[in-house]
């Protein structure tokens, strides 16, 4: 699938999900929901959401640290450059834009590595929302034990493909499997330069010494996600308990995975606007309500605070470009 492709796709996705986020509304009604939004819990979580990006900025670091000891303020700014470019660019360049910027003043580690980096950080988002979901099995409202028989197996297979993951590492299947006739079209050095990025990134726990720390800021991180949803919650008025705000952060997860136009336009506000509605039984504007609100401090902060590194950066929008080209 070429890129306009995908881009058209995307768009079809973002443009369904704002449809049936907004379908059957009463604008009234919503902007009465919304003018009761506390702004105190609004501001506490925008800062919570700030506070959050130092944590990621510093686990990034540690990963970084087995190619070259890269400067916190060079490595928070690229982490910033990243959100924006997430924020404004479709296919989440922003991910590799992120790992672009920090290169940019660090002849030690080239794009590849820096981009591997990149995506053992998503890995360990993935096993942080995995791990979420597991914890919450047992209170998760199924209605049907059928479902949550297919959630324990859903979790024990993705653990099984983790540790396939960790054996491929540990005995260098990269290596074996570039010899595979399918990797020598176009496409398939495409898909083997994202393997090895992947195992690229993987390799680093290997190589580096800090290992727990990475693990423990992963755990503080998503320990203030969790914190930040439930005061999100809590200014938007949802009557919901400590262990709801854990199944709405898996939730969030899931729906700004989503393919979509930047920043998760319209799939991540349909997505959990019926996720409210059909797990917690949430009157359809509150829902709404929630989507909007939560989607708008994951996204303004952010996205302000990366125009501005961006701005300072040596980034071009012709480099930009260019590295839309090699992705």
């Amino acid at each position: 699938m070429n890129k306009y492709s995908k881009l058209f796709l995307a768009t079809l996705l973002s443009i369904i999900g704002l449809f049936f986020a907004f379908k059957g509304e009463n604008l009234d009604d919503l902007s009465y929901h919304m003018m009761r939004v506390d702004i105190t819990g609004i501001t506490l979580a925008s800062i919570l959401l700030i506070l959050s990006c130092f944590v990621r900025a510093f686990r990034w670091q540690l990963l970084l640290r087995p190619f070259d000891h890269i400067p916190f303020s060079q490595v928070f700014g690229a982490t910033m450059v990243g959100y924006f470019g997430n924020g404004v660019l479709a296919f989440r360049l922003g991910e590799l834009l992120k790992a672009y910027s920090v290169t940019k003043n660090n002849k030690k580690i080239n794009l590849l590595q820096a981009f591997g980096t990149v995506i053992i950080e998503r890995v360990l988002d993935i096993g942080a929302v995995i791990a979420i979901f597991a914890l919450l099995i047992p209170w998760f409202p199924f209605d049907d034990n059928y479902i949550k028989y297919g959630a324990f197996g859903f979790t024990g297979i993705t653990l099984i493909i983790i540790f396939s993951l960790y054996l491929a590492i540990k005995y260098s299947w990269i290596h074996k499997i570039k010899k595979y006739s399918i990797f020598k079209s176009k496409h398939g050095q495409k898909l083997l330069l994202s393997i090895n990025s992947l195992f690229e990134g993987l390799t680093i726990l290997n190589r580096t010494n800090g290992s727990l720390q990475i693990i423990y800021s992963s755990i503080v991180l998503w320990s203030i996600y969790f914190i930040e949803t439930i005061i999100l919650i809590k200014a938007c008025g949802l009557n919901l308990g400590v262990l709801d705000a854990g199944i709405i952060l898996f939730l969030g997860s899931i729906a700004i995975g989503i393919p979509a136009l930047p920043g998760s336009a319209g799939t991540y506000d349909a997505g959990i606007k019926y996720s409210l509605i059909i797990v917690f039984g949430i009157a359809s504007e509150m829902a709404l309500n929630y989507a909007i609100i939560s989607h708008a401090v994951a996204y303004f902060p952010l996205l302000i605070i990366g125009f501005c590194y961006f701005l300072i950066g040596n980034v071009s929008l012709t480099e930009i470009k260019r590295i839309e080209t090699v992705k």
